[in-house]
């Protein structure tokens, strides 16, 4: 797996095995006629504009996790699991608590990169409170001795966010009616590592 940059993301990454093109070959002419444009050249396109999405800060997550346990090595990479011993969160929809007891399941790549995986669940500050499962899942990616730091508490206050990416994209549901609108929502994150803690903002996708 490639190391990667906070400046250039793992969407953009080439896959491996692209066929090559042998000098004899020549490249088969396309009709243009059928394509459609980077540029939205399409009748549909300049009839009806396509909106653009925009980026709302939602919420902000703080979640204090346990000392990871290491799984051992996989066939994609290292597996770490990592549970979750509480934490808090406060948005423009409500406010509450991180139920102890989720976890995060992490697949460490040889260069350090990290994907997450985690399950968790929020209660809110509601009377009666209301319960909303969450799972995020993403990359954390940088230099390799900024991971390294990263990855061990004592040093992981030391180390600049700039210097890292760390993103998810975030899904939650609940049956409770009063937050339904979580069910049809998305949020993408950005996060930090704070010692023993990761607090993350999330931004809804309107």
């Amino acid at each position: 797996m490639k190391e990667h940059n906070p400046d250039n993301p793992i969407l953009h990454e080439s896959i491996n095995g692209t066929p090559t093109v042998t000098p004899s070959a020549k490249p088969k002419k396309r009709d243009h006629d059928t394509m459609i444009g980077f540029q939205g050249d399409s009748s549909a396109s300049r009839s009806f504009p396509i909106p653009k999405p925009v980026l709302e800060r939602d919420f902000q997550m703080s979640v204090q996790l346990n000392p990871k346990i290491s799984v051992g090595p996989g066939i994609w990479g290292q597996r770490n699991w990592v549970g979750y011993i509480s934490g808090h969160w406060n948005g423009r929809w409500g406010k509450g608590t991180v139920v102890p007891g989720g976890q995060d399941k992490q697949l460490v790549a040889p260069d350090l990169s990290t994907h997450l995986d985690s399950s968790y669940l929020l209660q809110t500050h509601d009377h009666p409170p209301a319960y909303i499962s969450v799972r995020t899942e993403g990359w954390r990616v940088g230099p390799r001795d900024t991971l390294e730091k990263l990855d061990d508490p004592a040093h992981a206050d030391e180390v600049d966010p700039k210097t890292y990416s760390f993103r998810l994209y975030i899904h939650m549901e609940t049956g409770d009616s009063r937050y339904l609108h979580l069910n049809t929502g998305m949020w993408i994150g950005s996060g930090i590592r704070r010692g023993t803690e990761v607090i993350y903002d999330a931004y809804r996708v309107i």
